[in-house]
Formats: structure tokens, C-alpha cells, sequence
């Protein structure tokens, strides 16, 4: 299962951003056939891995998954080549 891109993925942030300010994704997924959904809160998890168990038998492990990502926009001074 896949989901489309999302624009908020990998926000641009300068040098000063913390990444702790930066949107998180969360999400659950089967480590056998990696099947996922996207989660807020770990009862979701739950009722998601319950009915996924219950129509794959032999697919017991998963895993909660937390992604930040973001692109790195330098600033100015570090835009500047340095001097020789």
C-alpha cells in the first residue's frame, strides 16, 4: 500500500531550524510483507496489526516507524565559497 507524495515531507529549513519544529510522519508496518498505515496514536497501530494478523496468519512482527525529513537551505554566508 502506498500513499501519494506529500508536500510537507521535506520542507526547506536554514541552518538555525531545530528539527524538533519539523512535522512528523508516523506510521505501522508488517516486517514481512511491509504492508503499512499511516498512524496518529498507537491504538490505530493496534486495530490495524489485529485485523492485518487476522487475514495473514503467519505475519506476527511489526514495527512503529517515526520519519522527519527536510532539505537544507544554507544561508548566505555559507552560500559563499571560501576565501583561498
Amino acid at each position: 500500500m502506498t500513499s501519494a507524495h506529500r508536500d510537507y515531507a521535506y520542507p526547506e529549513v536554514s541552518t538555525r531550524a531545530t528539527i524538533d519544529d519539523l512535522p512528523v510522519r508516523r506510521w505501522v508496518e508488517c516486517a514481512g510483507c511491509i504492508e503499512w498505515q499511516d498512524i496518529e496514536h498507537t491504538t490505530e497501530a493496534e486495530v490495524w496489526t489485529e485485523e492485518h494478523l487476522r487475514r495473514n496468519p503467519s505475519h506476527d512482527r511489526f514495527r512503529v516507524v517515526r520519519q522527519t525529513g527536510w532539505r537544507l537551505v544554507p544561508t548566505a554566508e555559507e552560500a559563499e565559497p571560501p576565501a583561498p
